[in-house]
């Protein structure tokens, strides 16, 4: 569950008021106003002018968050009792809730306060939305301990970028931050790196120029990212082979480094180490030789397809983004149209860096990449609307979508 917003109703009653309601027409009063149980309260309380001045407050406070105001409300309707402890509490009854629900508001909080001449209430109601989560994603994260480290939760590194596509990047290696990285490496060439080191604060930013450079940067990483804004060139080509054949951890394969896989992907028959690749159906076609239209109409086989065929995790990504090994299929149930915006794939591969290098299982940490990074698109949905998202308002969310699934 996620608070999405808040309301808030205020209300002041004069105390002369209601200490002549008491004197003069209590039980008028009280059986106009009062349920059972709040009346059964004043008695306890020997019927004292604050606190029933407090409760009237309360009551009208509610009716503000409401909006309704006491009419279609009835002043019984909203019910202030107490906890053991003295604090008062709304006791939500089913009229009450019909008013709530419509509006998102799921609980309503309030204060009272006593001055004197005046009591004053607070209520605060929360507006908050619902994510059902399925049963076994909550198993595919990891739990951590209070011991932790930043160590304790991936070291992971993106390469990629180029003039003018720099922001994959960043949106990259933010999304690995933001779904719960405990270290992210840029690794750019030199220019492009010191660019890059003035947008950023939270992101450490290496510099490499030749194969030994970059083979040096990548040394304790325990995932990589490769190809997000990257470029075609043959420079290109030669890194994005090396670390294929040279970096032995998990790595993930998206947008250019998918492009130039396309021209030789036996080469990933070769890694050491485990392997998810992030297409969209063009890269999935230039991948298996199909059109893009062959891939959309079948999209579970050319997934399946390819997974058994290089064993590798296909991420098969769009409507309903499907996820298998090869075996094991996984169809995406969380996100919406708002997240087709540029950028929304960056972030993708940077959250299936993040839970590549915590999960063994890198099946099981694509589908919980996926499902993160969709459930946070749901919630900026939510938030701001789902014509005008972008993506960095999908990076905002993930830490919201990650808690959804703690809490569940």
């Amino acid at each position: 569950m996620i608070t999405m917003g808040i309301r808030s109703g205020v209300d002041i009653v004069d105390k002369r008021r209601i200490e002549s309601l008491i004197d003069n027409k209590r039980d008028l009063f009280y059986n106009r106003i009062f349920t059972k149980d709040e009346i059964e309260y004043l008695n306890e309380k020997n019927h004292r002018v604050p606190t029933v001045a407090g409760l009237f407050a309360a009551k009208e406070a509610v009716s503000k968050v409401i909006g309704s105001g006491i009419g279609k409300l009835s002043w019984k309707d909203i019910e202030i009792l107490h906890e053991v402890s003295g604090r008062p509490y709304v006791n939500i009854g089913e009229n009450l809730r019909s008013f709530m629900e419509p509006l998102g508001i799921n609980n309503i909080d309030i204060s009272i306060s006593n001055e004197e001449e005046y009591a004053m209430a607070i209520a605060i109601g929360e507006e908050r939305k619902e994510y059902q989560i399925p049963e076994n994603m909550t198993l595919r994260l990891p739990k951590r301990s209070l011991d932790s480290h930043k160590g304790s939760f991936g070291r992971i590194g993106v390469i990629g970028g180029s003039q003018g596509m720099l922001g994959a990047v960043y949106l990259a290696t933010y999304g690995a931050l933001r779904s719960g990285a405990g270290l992210v490496h840029a690794i750019l060439e030199k220019d492009l790196a010191r660019d890059f080191g003035l947008k950023v604060v939270e992101v450490m930013v290496r510099e490499a120029t030749d194969l030994y450079g970059y083979r040096q940067a990548q040394e304790g990483l325990d995932s990589l990212v490769l190809g997000p804004g990257f470029g075609l060139g043959s420079k290109q080509k030669n890194l994005i082979e090396d670390c294929l054949l040279h970096f032995e951890n998990p790595l993930v394969l998206d947008a250019d480094g998918l492009n130039i896989l396309s021209d030789n992907p036996t080469i990933i028959r070769h890694r050491k180490g485990k392997t998810i690749i992030t297409p969209h159906p063009g890269e999935m076609g230039r991948l298996l030789k199909m059109t893009t239209a062959d891939i959309q109409n079948d999209r579970e086989g050319a997934a399946i397809k390819f997974a058994q065929t290089y064993g590798v995790v296909t991420v098969l990504k769009g409507h309903n983004t499907i996820v298998t090994d090869g075996e094991r299929v996984y169809i995406n149930k969380s996100g919406n149209p708002g997240m087709a915006t540029a950028g929304s794939g960056d972030i993708l591969s940077g959250v299936a860096g993040t839970f590549l290098a915590q999960i063994k299982d890198p099946f099981n940490a694509a589908v919980l990449a996926v499902y993160v990074h969709g459930l946070a698109g749901d919630i900026a949905r939510d938030e701001k609307g789902e014509y005008g998202m972008i993506a960095s308002d999908i990076i905002e969310a993930l830490p919201k979508a990650v808690s959804v699934i703690v809490e569940k």
